[in-house]
């Protein structure tokens, strides 16, 4: 595989802020994810302003100030939060407190007591601050139903509009249901994402820091095959050259976990482009991959075009890993047959595909093929080594190039990969 830059740094990982169901940190910014019950609360408000305003009830003036006032207490609060999440819980309190006093204010001089309207607003004030807690919700919906009972008996209401109240009762007691399991899902999909964050950390760490010792163990191959520490006879060299060898897997590897923790946290993988005449590069690598196909007695070759093909601005060495992991797959899942690289021009892209005939691809794995860490059956069936990176990082860095990646294969009948690469404009204007 094409390494990256020894420079690059690792990106560096912060704990990040805790998180809840009810509040998300954005681009460093905490803002709060439940805007659509301040929405309709605000809506709410809104229309209680207007309806005291167009039926000049008694005070409306008074009433309808007190309204936006009462919003402008709540705005504060909620900033409060914003700054402090530990006040969450008594801000809570404040809006619940606050809610159920302006609107028993306003249903008691308005004359909406007997009003559906009054009933439908604490339902609302209940619910919404159940976004601060079951407990604050519960305390809210407790402390509306005696204020609106104290009312209702305050004004001499009929026994029958007593009735609202185990009404509202049942309404409150499934939204109390739902927020619980709300926030027990909540809590799950939370503990999902720590796990995910902590896997990506340690592949990030564990990538970086094998850089080292890899590194190291080819410097001593290096002395022990030069002779520096004496001479070694046929069988020592054949055990070097096995270490060698693994060695390089584990470089490979490794150079794949670097990028995949690269790209997890958001950053591309920096491509170096420099128009390339495809065929040069993909010639190298067939050459490179032979003696490994004779290994096996496979016959690996390069079906040129004709004439030459179009150049692409590429990152050569990105793309020759992506190309020698298309071609050692082949390799590896064939035991007989050809193994064919082919390359042409179409509509305005050079597509460049592997073909091989070997243990092919089951269709329910076709799609999951390009995903991390995944290994289709047939793979685990052949026991062959590998941890299912190599595809997903050739398609990721094909996709930055602004080409595609893909499959067509069945089971026991062979696969055939290919990719596309987008033609230089200068050489498609010519």
């Amino acid at each position: 595989m094409g390494t990256l830059p020894k420079n690059d740094s690792l990106p560096t990982l912060m704990a990040k802020p805790e998180r809840n169901i009810f509040a998300v940190y954005r681009d460093g910014n905490h803002r709060d994810n439940n805007w659509i019950v301040h929405a309709v609360r605000i809506s709410v408000r809104v229309g209680i302003v207007f309806a005291l305003w167009f039926t000049r009830s008694p005070h409306y003036q008074v009433l309808a100030a007190y309204m936006v006032l009462s919003e402008v207490i709540d705005q504060l609060a909620m900033l409060a939060v914003r700054q402090k999440e530990s006040l969450r819980k008594w801000v809570g309190y404040i809006y619940v407190v606050n809610s159920v006093a302006a609107i028993s204010v306003v249903g008691y001089f308005a004359d909406w007591l007997l009003n559906d309207y009054f009933l439908v607003y604490l339902i609302h004030v209940s619910s919404a601050t159940m976004g601060f807690g079951i407990g604050v919700g519960l305390v809210s919906f407790i402390t509306s139903m005696l204020v609106y009972g104290a009312m209702l008996l305050g004004i001499h209401a009929p026994l029958i509009t007593f009735l609202r109240i185990p009404i509202m009762a049942i309404i409150v007691l499934r939204i109390v249901v739902s927020q619980g399991r709300y926030e027990k899902a909540g809590e799950m999909i939370k503990n999902i994402l720590d796990i995910e964050q902590a896997k990506k950390d340690f592949i990030a760490i564990a990538s970086h820091n094998l850089r080292t010792p890899v590194a190291a163990i080819y410097g001593y191959i290096e002395v022990l095959l030069r002779g520096d520490a004496g001479t070694l006879n046929d069988q020592q060299k054949i055990y070097i050259q096995r270490i060698q060898s693994n060695n390089q897997e584990l470089e490979k590897l490794t150079e794949q976990l670097l990028q995949v923790s690269i790209l997890e946290v958001g950053r591309e993988i920096n491509l170096m482009k420099q128009p390339t005449q495809i065929e040069m590069l993909i010639q190298d690598e067939v050459n490179k991959l032979i003696p490994l196909a004779e290994t096996k007695s496979l016959r690996l070759t390069f079906n040129k075009s004709r004439g030459l093909l179009p150049l692409v601005s590429i990152d050569v060495e990105k793309i020759k890993s992506v190309l020698s992991n298309l071609i050692d797959n082949a390799i590896k899942y064939t035991e007989k047959g050809n193994i064919t690289v082919t390359a042409r021009q179409e509509d305005g892209f050079i597509v460049v595909s592997v073909s091989d005939m070997g243990i092919g691809i089951a269709e329910e794995d076709l799609p999951k093929i390009f995903t991390k860490f995944y290994r289709s059956g047939n793979i685990l069936v052949y026991n062959k080594v590998g941890i299912g990176l190599g595809l997903y990082l050739g398609r990721q860095i094909i996709e930055l190039h602004g080409g595609k990646m893909t499959v067509e294969s069945r089971s026991g009948q062979g696969s055939v990969f290919e990719f596309t690469l987008p033609i230089l404009k200068e050489d498609i204007l010519k």
